[in-house]
């Protein structure tokens, strides 16, 4: 059977993770945060950084070590057997067949308040157009995603810049971002809603089968991808809570760049969300693609959907761009709904993250290493603590199915996984 090619270095790995990780929240968050938490909205930033840094350490210790196109699951099969892959694999793609709807769903807000028309044929559009770069050979679709990513960051970086010169923070204001006096339940609220910006690593980790080094330039893409975003998110930030009460509300850019911009900052806007969305699902189907991929190669998913064209799993790529649009379809129809979407994708995430944690917990050679997963597995724990056990359902719902199909194929922990290769 063909493998994916070995096609990603050092900085289209950086560019492919920042095109995952950065989204349109990044335009509603910084407003949102500043809405719940006011000046103390910095703070809040600065600690979902920080609680961020052990999370990726994990996967970057992991990806350097298995890497391979099952990503994080693959990390589970390791550590656990198909008990660990199988509902693995069931969770994250549960994660993203709800969370990439729900980000072309946003993309389709933004385009139709600025410029009319249907939310949901915008979404249904830009879920084609990139399942259109991602039908290109994996050499084509891998620069495509390098310039759209390097395109991103400097209308990112052009927009910062106005709306810094707009607002003018001064160092007083400054002074005061890093004093908060929030009380904890309100640090907590603010914190869950923020932390999910910092969510997408664990999807990346399924580039792992395509780098050419991987144990140099994995752990490298996680770390640069992770400090460019933060530089952005911080600087983002600040201008939100600089530039007053206005700037507190779900598009906080509109009213700032409106400043500079006058009537035109709508469609200035709506421009840069659309790109960013489509960034996100051009690299997020690639991502996810070989996560199917890799399934059918272990005999999870039906055997057709490992066949390569051009080095493209492209069997993989319909059936990931299938479900999206048909969870679209459901959300017109009023059979779902977008808040409900991204609550249930950001839980499966960080229950992701928490198996990371304890792979690596189980995995580990180094004790340091066991130190760190220890740390991580503790945070994701708290986490998800604060949800609640009624949020739990879907996710519940996914665990128990993936173990059902381990248990029905036959295979138990460590079973399988030095039977043959990874994948």
């Amino acid at each position: 059977m063909t493998d994916l090619k070995k096609s990603i270095g050092l900085w289209r790995g950086t560019s492919m993770m920042l095109n995952i990780v950065l989204g349109a929240g990044l335009l509603t968050l910084p407003g949102l945060a500043a809405q719940a938490a006011g000046t103390g909205a910095l703070s809040i930033w600065i600690a979902c950084a920080l609680a961020t840094l052990p999370l990726l350490a994990v996967f970057a210790i992991l990806g350097r070590s298995y890497p391979d196109s099952g990503g994080i699951a693959t990390f589970l099969q390791r550590a656990f057997g198909d008990f660990g892959y199988v509902p693995a694999t069931f969770l994250l793609f549960g994660a993203v067949s709800v969370g990439l709807p729900s980000i072309a769903l946003a993309g389709g807000h933004y385009a139709a308040s600025a410029f009319g028309g249907s939310v949901y044929a915008y979404a249904s559009v830009l879920i084609l157009g990139a399942m259109a770069a991602n039908l290109a050979s994996a050499e084509i679709a891998g620069r495509i995603n390098t310039v759209i990513a390097s395109s991103l960051v400097l209308v990112l970086i052009a927009m910062a810049v106005v709306g810094w010169m707009t607002v003018k923070p001064t160092p007083a204001v400054l002074d005061g971002f890093f004093q908060p006096a929030l009380d904890l339940e309100t640090f907590g609220l603010a914190f869950m809603m923020v932390f999910f910006a910092f969510t997408g690593w664990e999807v990346a980790s399924t580039l792992g089968g395509e780098f050419r080094n991987p144990e140099r330039d994995l752990p490298l893409a996680i770390g640069l991808s992770f400090v460019i975003a933060v530089v952005l998110y911080l600087t983002l930030a600040v201008i939100v809570a600089a530039a007053g009460p206005e700037a507190a509300v779900e598009a906080p850019f509109t009213a700032i760049l409106g400043r500079a911009l006058g009537a035109g900052a709508s469609q200035a806007v709506a421009l840069i969300a659309v790109l960013m969305i489509f960034a996100n699902l051009s690299a997020a189907i690639w991502a996810v693609s070989r996560m199917v991929y890799s399934a059918s190669r272990e005999e999870i998913l039906p055997e057709s959907l490992s066949r390569l064209n051009g080095g493209v799993p492209l069997n993989a790529v319909l059936l990931t761009v299938g479900v999206l649009l048909t969870v679209v379809g459901l959300v017109s129809l009023g059979f779902a709904h977008l808040s409900g979407l991204l609550a249930s994708a950001g839980l499966n995430l960080l229950l992701l993250y928490g198996g990371g944690a304890a792979a690596l917990f189980v995995l580990a050679k180094k004790p340091s290493h066991r130190v760190l997963a220890g740390i991580a597995t503790a945070l994701v724990a708290l986490l998800i603590a604060g949800r609640g056990l009624g949020a739990l359902q879907y996710p519940a719902i996914l665990i128990v199915a993936g173990a059902a199909v381990a248990v029905v194929r036959g295979r138990g922990p460590r079973q399988r996984m030095f039977g043959r290769k990874p994948s």
